[in-house]
């Protein structure tokens, strides 16, 4: 392959990285990571070229991206440079948010000519989306990527390809208002400081991992998932209801994943 592959992704349960790599995996085997998860790595802009093939990553966050990455996203500037665009969600529904992601980067200088929406573990419990992405998701991530591949090599001037169409509407999916909220900790604590390590917003005190502030908080569950003594859990009446419901509505069906190329 004659493209410089790139992958740019923000991944707070590794779950979207476990994707777009095995995506990367089947077009070319040799990449560049660009993981834009911590908030050292959301400061400085990019720049790709036509010479290049970015795969973009990101989870779903109800039905839309991530909000707290769309100012970035604006530093991330292509030249009639293909891309790929990949949301992974937690077996409820991606709703708008692989179109906001095409939209956002095609008006970018990107050209999408790949998209596909993955299933990961739901960030809120284990219950919904349980172990995902899969080995049968991995699989399907691969043969993906080989497909992008084989396009790309059947297709050397990307600006005369069919313009991609993806499922999604505009207006997008309203935003859900939350109010400030963040995870409890309990005394099996022992401030071992991987859960402020790995937080997304730099939320967590590097010298107290039970003080948290909530205003920063995106609810992405990393320091839950990472804390190697379960100590922290959301006991939020919201995020409470909102569990109970996808356990009740979606933790007995299997999504598969949904791909346009």
């Amino acid at each position: 392959m004659d493209k410089k592959l790139s992958l740019l992704y923000f991944s707070a349960t590794d779950t979207t990285a476990k994707v777009v790599k095995q995506i990367a995996n089947g077009i070319y085997d040799n990449f560049i990571e660009f993981d834009i998860t911590l908030p050292i790595n959301r400061q400085k802009d990019l720049i790709f070229g036509c010479d290049d093939l970015v795969i973009v990553g990101v989870p779903v966050y109800a039905g839309r991206v991530p909000a707290h990455l769309m100012d970035y996203f604006m530093k991330v500037q292509g030249d009639h440079t293909p891309a790929v665009f990949v949301t992974v969600y937690g077996n409820r529904h991606y709703d708008d948010a692989l179109l906001e992601l095409k939209d956002t980067f095609e008006k970018n200088g990107f050209i999408g000519i790949a998209s596909g929406a993955f299933i990961g573990e739901h960030s809120y419990t284990t219950k919904v989306g349980t172990g995902r992405p899969d080995r049968k998701d991995l699989e399907t991530a691969h043969k993906f990527g080989v497909e992008i591949r084989d396009k790309l090599q059947n297709n050397k001037d990307i600006i005369k390809l069919p313009k991609l169409v993806i499922n999604g509407n505009f207006p997008y999916k309203e935003r859900t208002a939350m109010p400030p909220m963040s995870p409890e900790t309990n005394d099996n604590c022992t401030n071992c400081g991987i859960c402020e390590k790995h937080c997304p917003m730099s939320a967590i005190d590097s010298n107290d991992a039970k003080n948290i502030d909530a205003t920063k908080c995106i609810r992405c569950c990393s320091c839950i998932k990472r804390c190697p003594v379960d100590a922290k859990s959301f006991n939020h009446e919201i995020i409470n209801k909102i569990t109970q419901g996808l356990i009740d509505n979606f933790s007995t069906i299997r999504r598969e994943p949904k791909l346009f190329i």
